[in-house]
This record gives structure tokens, sequence and C-alpha cells, in this order.
């Protein structure tokens, strides 16, 4: 894995993509980021149905009715979300992420953190790494909270995993987004991964004359 710090935008070129190459049909930037972000206030809405759901089928005697959420956990539940969410994303790389077409990005001014892979991977692949947060932070948390519910439970590990599970939501939005389109676009056979800096996919046929 290699890590690049503040990393530039890539300008791309005019080189035209090889033969049996095709770049993604995708909505204009704007529109993109508004089903984004649209998707990723959306999501929030489905955890969070399941679990008012269960309380109010198995309501129960509240004993820490004076406990309140302390301000600071919003910086830990941030942590978790940014952090494990990204490290989610890179266990699914090809060699779990420690070859060197793995690339850690940072931009410490901005506070962003985020993975690539440079190469190109299969399609399975692709939707695993790019749902992986999704299934990890948001799904699997939700569950966890039905499962253990009729249980004592801290209340401030239910609250912080409430969060993780929201936060996750919100920034799970685009993953969701980009997944439908590869998975409408691209033959289950193909590989996805990306030239002159934009996303693009390849079949079968082109892998094997690329690979000749």
């Amino acid at each position: 894995m290699r890590i690049l710090v503040n990393p530039p935008s890539s300008p791309g070129s005019a080189d035209p993509l090889p033969l049996g190459w095709h770049y993604f049909r995708q909505p204009k930037p704007a529109l993109g980021l508004a089903i984004s972000i649209l998707t990723g206030v959306a999501l929030p809405f489905i955890p969070l149905l399941l679990l008012s759901l269960e309380a109010w089928l198995l309501p129960q005697v509240e004993t820490n009715q004076t406990e309140t959420i302390p301000w600071w956990i919003i910086l830990p539940v941030l942590l978790v979300s940014v952090v494990v969410h990204e490290f989610l994303h890179l266990l699914w790389h090809p060699g779990w992420g420690l070859s060197s077409q793995s690339l850690l990005l940072v931009w410490p001014r901005r506070f962003q953190l985020g993975v690539q892979y440079a190469g190109f991977m299969s399609r399975t692949r692709w939707l695993g790494m790019r749902l992986s947060p999704l299934v990890g932070l948001t799904v699997l948390p939700t569950l966890a909270l039905l499962v253990v519910y009729p249980y004592e439970m801290s209340f401030f590990w239910r609250q912080f995993t409430v969060l993780v599970i929201l936060v996750n939501s919100l920034g799970a939005g685009g993953d969701l987004v980009a997944s439908v389109i590869v998975a409408h676009q691209v033959p289950r056979c193909g590989q996805v991964g990306t030239w002159n800096g934009r996303a693009c996919w390849r079949g079968e046929q082109a892998m094997g004359s690329s690979a000749a």
C-alpha cells in the first residue's frame, strides 16, 4: 500500500480508450452529487424504522432516563465512521489492500481520507469493496442492536452504535449509487478500473487482448 498526502487531481489526457474498454454512463456531476446526498439522507430511515418498530413491539421499562449522550461522543463516532469505512473498502482490494496498487489518500487540511485502487478488479470484488462499509457499519450493527435489544446493554454503547449507523449511512449513499451504476452496466465477467483519471470497465474479450 502506498500513502499519498495531498495528491493532485488527475488532469486526464486525450488518449482514447483501448478497444473493448468503456467509460461509465452516469449523471452529470451536480445531479450525481444530489442523488448521492438524497440516497444518504434516506438510508438512515431504514435502520431507525426497524429499531423503533422493535422498541414499540417490545416496550421496556427505562432504567436510565436521566442519562444523556455526552457531547464529545461525536469525535469517536466520526473517527470510527470515516476510518473504519475506508478500511473496509481497502480490505476488498486485491492483496487485502497491501499491494502497491492500493493507495491511501490523505488531505490533512481538509480532514479527508480516502482509498483508491490503481488497477482493475473484478465486478464482483468491486461491488463487495464498494458495499462493505454499508454492510459492516450499517446493516450488521443494526441487526446486532435488534438481537441484543431484549437484553441489558449500556446506554452509552447503544447510542454510540446508533450514531455510527446514522453517520455511516449518510456517507454510504454515494457507494450505493455507484454500485447500482456498476451492477447495471458491467457484465458479470467484466472488470472495473480507471483510465485517464475516470472510472471505466472492460469486458472478458478486452481482458484477454490486454493480457496478450
